[in-house]
């Protein structure tokens, strides 16, 4: 039965070492009764992920006449040998005479912008003279976020000092607390 067998070798092992490691794998077939008909290089790619901490790696597409039994022993001994990453196994009817050329990765970008999800509001610089003009009046200016109507382009709003905004907050908080506690002595009376 005719096989193609694509792996790939992780991209720290120098040339002469994937030379190395080629021989280990047609050994390895040889032990389980296959026969390498032909090898290729395919060429040093990009991973689309990493794994084991490689990012680049050499692949590399044997192809091999076996019995199909010795093929799950053969599987096995590929996946825990530390010198394959990643390995396939294909009847060559499966995998198709044809040719094929890989691609090196790209990285997809993804615009988030375009709406799913948070969006991060870019707030338009504004010019100093203006803040400082702020800030001496005691108003701060909020500007309307983008989609919003023209006609509530701005609002002001006073800035308080933190001596200002505590003495509203326990104004508030007490201003809640009172008609509670009236409402727990009425039931109670």
């Amino acid at each position: 039965m005719q096989y193609e067998l694509l792996y790939i070798i992780p991209a720290t092992f120098t040339d002469d070492e994937i030379g190395g490691v080629e021989s280990n794998v047609k050994n390895l077939l040889e032990k389980y009764g296959a026969s390498v008909t032909e090898t290729k290089r395919l060429g040093k790619f990009r991973l689309a992920y990493p794994i084991k901490n490689v990012r680049y790696g050499h692949y590399i597409l044997d192809n091999l006449t076996a019995e199909t039994p010795l093929m799950a022993k053969l599987e096995e001994s590929l996946r825990i040998s530390k010198d394959v990453l990643r390995h396939l196994i294909l009847k060559a009817e499966e995998a198709g005479s044809g040719s094929f050329e890989l691609v090196q990765f790209q990285e997809v970008e993804v615009d988030t912008s375009s709406g799913r999800g948070r969006r991060r509001r870019e707030a338009a610089p504004k010019d100093k003279s203006k803040v400082a003009e702020e800030i001496k009046s005691g108003v701060a200016v909020i500007e309307a976020e983008p989609g919003e109507k023209s006609e509530e382009k701005t609002e002001a709003v006073p800035v308080l000092s933190d001596e200002e905004l505590d003495k509203k907050i326990d104004q508030a908080l007490t201003s809640e607390a009172a008609p509670k506690e009236t409402e727990e002595q009425e039931t109670e009376k």
